[in-house]
């Protein structure tokens, strides 16, 4: 699986593609099945990613030229469940005839418009004489039309029987009609729109109709009586002779459509690629409108790292747009191996997984992504551990989860790996070494791994990218501010050689709210200062500050230089 549900949860997935939505029917279930590129796939994907750019231009270039093919794939009906009826020559009905005659049409439309803009090689699958050549036999007189009918070009008995059909309604019309305006004049009651009269029942007009050989009761209640006129002895005969016509014409009908069928069996397989032929259109214009939106860049492809310029994640920046404020931007470089990011709570470091994560993920779905600029190579899955990962139906506590699922990465290869702070969920001493020794061995893997951690001691692993989140502005000049977004740098910056961790978790508690009183505690605990209760404990029960130790001041996993 390139992504599984969580990952597509923690990175918002859903809400990103909300507006992604393919015009037809065969675009939808496309994209129900559709697989995102893998590595030996890469020409595959640079393909979808060319064409992209150029439908872009040209609906970028006419706007009016876009709105037309929008109109044609808006218009494709669904004629999937066709197929199988036709390849078994059975005739689907007239509206089913229908649909088909309206696929053709809105291909051979597409077809017209991409050629407009010398792009007709988008729907090459499409054989040249499918659409002209079936769309006559649909319509077999003139002009040429979307709408499907059986018309009595189709076989000559169609018009005979028709013709005789209509000379007996207009007799039998004529004949209601008539008797209608007699009845009418001699009772001097109007007839209702359907050719009834409605009458007082305890009238003297009632009585007599009620008599009247000409008219039958239809119904009655406890205030009216309705009466229908009743046709001649001959208007009857021409009744039943309308039905045994009727029932001639919907024989021949029967046998225009089976022949239809039988001429349009040989041509389901071409069909069916125009089909598919659509569908890929669709899905690629689906991705471009979606990519547009979003301002995505066309990703290029990286013979090592990820690198992201600008990135951003759209339905954050969207909600951040409607609280008036604005996303920043993501720029980073993910080399094979590990990249770790440092820094304070609520700096950001979640949202550059999320954010970099998601453009991976997108542009391995053959999507422009939503950055400056992009460029990566195509990865085997993107698979994160973000946020609370518990399972209760497996009874798994936070950390437990978290050990199952990274366990899990390293049976596999070439994968983009997004850990936020693996082991907090455990004691400080246990978390921080499992931390470390988590990152140690990826730093050796064939994966591109990105971790979010406060640990000091990740700092210490050999061959490792590091940054850190930029996190408050100027604490004090904007202490007491409200305004808390605004206080805080989201900047993701390379991590200069020496640095540590960042220490502003009290001046952010602070800001928060946290009384006065506590926040210093936490201070004098930190710098053991006499008469601290805290410190006093420490002193008593010996130092355990939640940093794992050095063994003779070397790590195990720091093999050499710090990277």
């Amino acid at each position: 699986m390139f992504i599984d549900e969580q990952t597509k949860q923690h990175l918002l997935w859903a809400d990103v593609l909300r507006g992604f939505r393919p015009r037809t029917p065969m675009g939808r279930k496309a994209w129900e099945r559709f697989s995102p590129f893998l590595p030996g796939q890469e020409r595959e994907w640079e393909e979808v990613l060319a064409e992209q750019e150029r439908l872009r231009k040209a609906a970028e270039g006419d706007p009016d030229w876009g709105h037309r093919i929008d109109a044609c794939l808006s218009r494709v009906p669904d004629v999937l469940p066709l197929f199988p009826l036709l390849r078994g020559k059975q005739s689907p009905g007239v509206s089913g005839w229908f649909q088909l005659k309206g696929f053709l049409w809105q291909v051979k439309n597409l077809g017209e418009r991409l050629r407009e803009k010398g792009l007709q090689t988008l729907l090459s699958e499409v054989e040249p004489d499918l659409c002209p050549t079936l769309l006559r036999r649909l319509n077999p007189d003139s002009p040429l039309t979307p709408a499907f009918s059986l018309v009595s070009a189709f076989d000559e008995r169609l018009g005979i029987l028709r013709g005789r059909l209509e000379r007996l309604d207009r007799r039998i019309r004529e004949e209601r009609e008539a008797l209608t305006r007699r009845i009418a004049e001699e009772y001097g009651v109007r007839p209702n729109r359907w050719g009834e009269w409605v009458v007082d029942r305890r009238s003297d007009v009632s009585r007599r109709m009620a008599e009247d050989r000409r008219l039958r009761l239809v119904r009655e209640s406890a205030f009216d009586r309705v009466f229908a006129p009743v046709l001649s002895p001959e208007g009857e005969g021409r009744m039943e002779e309308r039905s045994e016509l009727e029932a001639r014409l919907e024989a021949v009908e029967r046998e225009v459509l089976e022949a239809l069928a039988a001429d349009f069996a040989p041509h389901v397989p071409a069909l069916e690629r125009a089909a598919e032929a659509v569908a890929r259109f669709d899905l690629q214009w689906s991705r471009m409108e979606a990519a547009r939106k979003w301002q995505g860049c066309r990703p290029r492809l990286s013979a090592g790292p990820i690198r992201v310029a600008g990135g951003v994640h759209p339905a954050v920046a969207e909600r951040l747009r409607e609280e008036g404020s604005r996303f920043t931007p993501v720029d980073i470089r993910v080399d094979k191996g590990v990249t770790v990011i440092i820094g304070p709570n609520m700096g950001g470091k979640t949202m550059v997984l999320r954010t970099l994560g998601l453009i991976v993920a997108l542009a391995q779905h053959g999507f422009f992504v939503p950055a400056a600029r992009c460029e990566l190579p195509l990865v085997s899955f993107v698979s994160g551990v973000m946020g609370d990962g518990q399972d209760a139906r497996a009874g798994l506590s936070t950390f437990g989860a978290e050990v199952k699922r990274v366990a899990e990465w390293f049976g596999k290869k070439g994968g983009l790996l997004l850990i936020d702070e693996i082991g907090r969920g455990t004691n400080p001493v246990e978390g921080a070494a499992l931390s470390a020794a988590v990152t140690a061995h990826l730093a050796q893997s064939d994966h591109w791994a990105v971790h979010v951690t406060h640990y000091a001691e990740v700092l210490e692993v050999a061959g490792i990218r590091r940054y850190r989140t930029a996190g408050l502005r100027d604490a004090e000049r904007d202490r007491g501010r409200d305004d808390w977004a605004s206080r805080m740098d989201f900047r993701l910056i390379p991590l200069a050689e020496g640095e540590g961790v960042p220490h502003q978790a009290l001046l952010i508690a602070e800001a928060m709210g946290m009384p006065r009183g506590i926040v210093e505690e936490a201070r004098r605990w930190i710098a053991g200062a006499p008469g601290s209760a805290a410190a006093e404990r420490l002193a008593g029960g010996g130092r355990e500050t939640g940093k794992c130790r050095k063994r003779g001041g070397v790590l195990p996993w720091r093999s050499g230089p710090r990277g």
